[in-house]
């Protein structure tokens, strides 16, 4: 099972993975590291959690923003290694689904859970409803 690695910017992992574990329930081999800290003590935090959730069908770690110091220590730290992607822009849908993919292999995974993300960006758009005077051409 691939293990999940959650990061961002101050709350943000902490309030996606309890979203994420009200809608799903109880969820194993993710963790979850906020970026509160120094940088150097971040990228040590990130290492053992990635070390932690591993267990040979690799590691993803969703971060917030790409170009944010999580996507760019987790990069880093994936720089150097074949198991280990790591995806930007994460969203609920996105986190969601990669809960329930985990079989995948890592590449399939990464594709799905971007596919998936993008796909569950949508704008509600109001439909206007047509009058008897608009039907008429009045």
């Amino acid at each position: 099972m691939i293990g999940i690695v959650l990061t961002g910017h101050g709350p943000f992992p902490n309030g996606m993975f309890e979203s994420v574990q009200l809608i799903a329930g109880e969820i194993n081999q993710v963790e979850i590291i906020p970026f509160e800290v120094d940088v150097t003590i971040f990228e040590q935090l990130v290492k053992k959690a990635i070390d932690k959730v591993e267990t040979g069908a690799g590691v993803v770690c969703f971060t917030d923003l790409a170009g944010g110091t999580p996507f760019n220590v987790c990069s880093r730290i994936a720089s150097g290694k074949d198991n280990i992607r790591v995806v930007a822009g994460t969203n609920l849908p996105m986190l969601l689904s990669g809960i329930f993919h985990r079989e995948l292999i890592l590449d399939a995974f990464i594709d799905k859970m971007i596919k998936d993300g993008k796909e569950n960006i949508k704008e509600f758009k109001k439909i206007q409803q047509q009058t008897e005077e608009d039907v008429a051409g009045i």
